[in-house]
């Protein structure tokens, strides 16, 4: 179950709409996608494993389809560098929410966990853990400058980290004071602690939902400008292979 809350209290603090928007699977934006998107330093390459055409790569200007040049007019030119642009423009902002989401996840978190510390020392501790550990996750997003491989695949990966971090500190905490209590033999002190070991999820919820709100507009400023962008895609008067490329389709 705090597994769930922690997933939930990243998603509060917007995580998951941030990641979201770089993988073009943003269903809080309306947006919809077959294809998952890479931004390397050159290019941005759309990928699926299923259907006709299964990449698509857009360059400067330039669009390659399953590895072919495709000829542009004038306007779609245009189109196609508004699309790159407008990406890479989007993802400062994009990696700043995810930051910020992480923030607030392990700030809330240590909260609760240094509750269930067996002691002063303890708690510091376990508050320091979590911070180292959120530096690394932050570091993670901020390895790669040349923006290769930023994709769903290592967001998923960071976003499970950062729940098993958040999980493992808090059971930790809790098995620690579960075992001095049980030793005390003490009924009413293990009930108490029952009690708030089930108010975890609820705690954390609350702690997030505070500090959100900033974070839930900045990811919905993010959904107008991948519209933006999707209506660019849309408005492609090339059709390769006969049909439009439908990189992305929106509600």
């Amino acid at each position: 179950m705090f597994r769930f809350a922690c997933t939930a209290a990243l998603a509060l603090a917007g995580l998951s709409a941030a990641h979201a928007e770089v993988d073009l699977h943003g269903a809080d934006c309306g947006l919809h996608s077959d294809y998952s998107m890479t931004i390397k330093p050159d290019a941005l390459v759309f990928t699926r494993k299923d259907g006709t055409p299964g990449e698509v790569v857009i360059a400067n200007g330039a669009l390659r389809v399953d590895g072919r040049t495709v000829d542009l007019g004038a306007a779609d030119r245009q189109r196609v560098l508004g699309i790159e642009h407008g990406v890479r423009d989007a993802l400062p902002e994009i990696r700043a929410i995810v930051h910020d989401a992480v923030t607030i996840a392990f700030d809330a978190v240590a909260e609760v966990s240094a509750a269930f510390a067996r002691d002063t020392d303890a708690a510091r501790a376990s508050a320091e853990r979590l911070a180292r550990m959120a530096g690394d996750i932050n570091r993670q997003i901020d390895a790669n400058d040349s923006l290769v491989d930023w994709n769903k695949d290592k967001m998923d990966r960071i976003i499970e980290q950062a729940v098993g971090t958040l999980v493992a500190e808090v059971v930790g905490n809790v098995a620690g004071q579960a075992v001095s209590v049980a030793l005390s033999g003490d009924e009413r002190a293990a009930a108490e602690l029952e009690a708030r070991a089930k108010g975890i999820d609820a705690k954390v919820e609350r702690l997030v939902a505070k500090r959100s709100k900033d974070l839930e507009a900045r990811a919905g400023g993010m959904c107008t400008r991948f519209r933006n962008l999707a209506r660019l895609e849309a408005e492609l008067e090339v059709r390769p292979l006969g049909r439009r490329l439908d990189l992305v389709q929106v509600d």
